[in-house]
């Protein structure tokens, strides 16, 4: 924890991953929703696995964990 907001309270370096990560979870996760589902993939290697929806999804769970689990002011 990190001591920074000067009113003795301490911010975590893993609210602020987490709240990036969520950041480009949001991003990816509409876009690769519509290159699967309106069918304007890419084309290439492995583009059939659908990466960019899966990653939006894992980066969106893993950022709303990390901010809701470090946010300020929780304890």
């Amino acid at each position: 924890m990190a001591e920074g907001t000067g009113r003795g309270e301490s911010l975590s370096i893993w609210f602020f991953v987490g709240g990036l990560t969520l950041l480009y979870g949001i991003i990816l996760l509409p876009y690769g929703a519509y290159e699967w589902f309106s069918g304007h993939e890419s084309s290439t290697v492995l583009s059939n696995l659908h990466p960019t929806f899966w990653w939006g999804l894992l980066l969106t769970l893993f950022g709303g964990f990390y901010s809701i689990r470090f946010r300020p002011g929780k304890g």
